[in-house]
């Protein structure tokens, strides 16, 4: 029996080993069309669709996704998707660009794709790309709170007409300049608004009556990867230092706004932190350096949203923001705030008068 068993086991062994070298000899003989406008065998896009949903499917076990209702979610998500996802996956009355058409395999046309991926699965693929198709990861590392409204925004994209696409995204999704002037104006305006209008959400910073020194530095640091944005980053390499200066000129020149009501923490318990800080923790008083007025470096803190506030102060807390030397004196400072902390201090920060410097300790 074991001497029978032994010549087709012999077989097996040179017909895989026949048809490595077979495919071997295909791959560098070059026989395998490689080109974008050579579609591929039908076992072959089988077994790479196959491929992709698994892995997709794997890897994204394990993520929470975040509420998707909050608002001012879906809004900032359509800025992202307008600016940095329509030119390949086209958009509800916006025809895909050329170029990404010619791609092999082309970008899908969401709206009719959305629905085959949960919400864990879609952040996933934003965050992380896919090889071979084109599709990139996330410019920002570590930055998942930019994520979490671009899914929240393709969830709506399935039968979405036209009017509502065009108010969501606040643009015709071309137009914007990067030469400065009114158009470069209208890029930053988009997501941060300007002298007549606020923020698109309160995730976005307000930069109303911001410090120019502040803004200037923070586009240098987005610019050289020193401080991490997906949205923020292309434009700010995009950007002359001279277009820079004018708009952190411009946006200093502008009165700040008043924030959104905070809604968590308590405000008295914040203020003690915010004037005095925390001896025992180690933790100075916010004030000391965010009064609007000790330095141009630091940013001014009024109009700015509790929701973005916290978030930051948790990036600098869990390493995401720092790298320079401003982010590690606000890391450090972060890493000893409690959660509840940085709620009580934003929602004090959040709920200030916003007409000009507070005091200093």
């Amino acid at each position: 029996m074991l001497a029978r068993r032994r010549p087709l086991h012999h077989g097996m062994v040179l017909t895989v080993l026949g048809a490595l070298l077979a495919g071997l000899l295909v791959a560098l003989a070059g026989i395998y069309n490689v080109a974008a406008s050579s579609r591929h065998f039908a076992f072959t896009d089988r077994l790479l669709k196959l491929v992709l949903n698994r892995s997709i499917a794997t890897y994204s076990l394990g993520i929470e996704p975040l509420p998707m209702d909050r608002p001012g979610m879906v809004e900032l998500g359509a800025r992202h998707f307008a600016a940095g996802c329509q030119p390949c996956h086209a958009g509800p009355g916006k025809a895909q660009n050329p170029i990404a058409a010619g791609m092999y395999p082309a970008a899908p046309a969401l709206g009719d794709n959305v629905g085959h991926w949960n919400d864990a699965e879609l952040f996933w693929i934003v965050r992380h790309g896919l090889k071979f198709t084109g599709m990139p990861q996330w410019p920002g590392d570590g930055r998942d709170d930019e994520i979490w409204p671009v899914v929240a925004f393709m969830r709506q994209l399935p039968d979405m007409p036209a009017a509502r696409y065009k108010a969501l995204t606040g643009t015709e999704g071309s137009g914007f300049s990067f030469e400065g002037g009114a158009a470069t104006l209208a890029l930053c305006a988009n997501c941060h608004g300007d002298a007549r209008r606020p923020p698109v959400s309160d995730l976005a910073p307000p930069l109303q009556g911001q410090n120019r020194d502040y803004l200037v530095r923070a586009m240098a640091e987005y610019a050289a990867d020193q401080r991490q944005s997906g949205m923020m980053e292309p434009v700010a390499v995009a950007l002359s230092p001279e277009t820079i200066r004018e708009l952190a000129g411009t946006y200093a020149a502008m009165s700040p706004i008043a924030a959104p009501s905070p809604d968590r923490g308590n405000e008295a318990t914040g203020e003690v932190i915010a004037r005095r800080g925390l001896r025992e923790q180690n933790v100075g008083a916010c004030l000391s350096c965010h009064d609007g007025g000790r330095s141009m470096q630091f940013p001014r803190l009024d109009g700015m949203s509790q929701p973005y506030m916290a978030q930051q102060l948790r990036l600098f807390r869990d390493g995401v923001r720092g790298g320079t030397p401003h982010a590690e004196m606000m890391r450090s400072v972060a890493a000893r705030l409690t959660d509840r902390q940085i709620d009580d201090v934003t929602a004090w920060l959040a709920g200030r008068s916003t007409s000009g410097p507070q005091g200093a300790p």
